[in-house]
């Protein structure tokens, strides 16, 4: 009997290796949303280095990650105006400080949801940051995706102004993270 006990277990362990399977990151999209009085910047951050590259899907679900790490090399953001760049590298203090930052403290799963709380580093100024992100199948894809906003104030980044009127202080951040066995 207690053969039987063993096989099964082993048996059932065998079958939750067999429906495993290792998402790798193919696609990284980030960017921000500043709202100026005459215009609404959209801007993309890409190069982002990310880690880590994969993650585990099992019959109960992905695994989530102990931490996770972005870096966004400043000088490859892009708002599509190139005068407007070069002022927005400026205000995030390149070339003495090359990139931003975020370092996960937590991530809490629940259901298709992940609570994500952090540190984000902007500037040389590091604040506690949480966003919730949606995790959805879609076409043979995992997409992890989510938002939250920050104040340029909070990171000694200066608001900026265009004939007299100053953009707002608070910047959207939205992502997505596309994965795929």
């Amino acid at each position: 009997m207690f053969r039987i006990l063993i096989f099964s277990i082993l048996l059932i362990l065998s079958f939750t290796n067999i429906h495993s399977e290792e998402l790798k990151l193919q696609e990284t999209q980030i960017q921000f949303i500043a709202i100026h009085p005459f215009k609404t910047v959209i801007g993309n951050c890409p190069g982002a280095k990310v880690s880590p590259l994969s993650l585990n899907k099992t019959a109960a679900g992905i695994q989530t990650p102990k931490s996770v790490q972005i870096e966004i090399p400043i000088k490859e953001i892009r708002s599509g105006d190139e005068s407007r760049d070069e002022h927005i590298l400026e205000l995030l203090g390149y070339p003495t400080i090359s990139q931003i930052s975020f370092t996960s403290t937590s991530i809490q799963a629940n259901g298709d949801e992940w609570v994500i709380s952090g540190n984000l580093t902007v500037k040389g100024k590091t604040k506690l940051i949480q966003s919730v992100a949606k995790l959805e199948e879609d076409s043979g894809k995992t997409i992890l995706s989510g938002k939250f906003q920050v104040l340029m104030s909070d990171f000694d980044v200066e608001r900026p102004s265009l004939l007299f009127a100053t953009a707002k202080d608070d910047v959207s951040i939205e992502y997505k993270f596309i994965l795929k066995p």
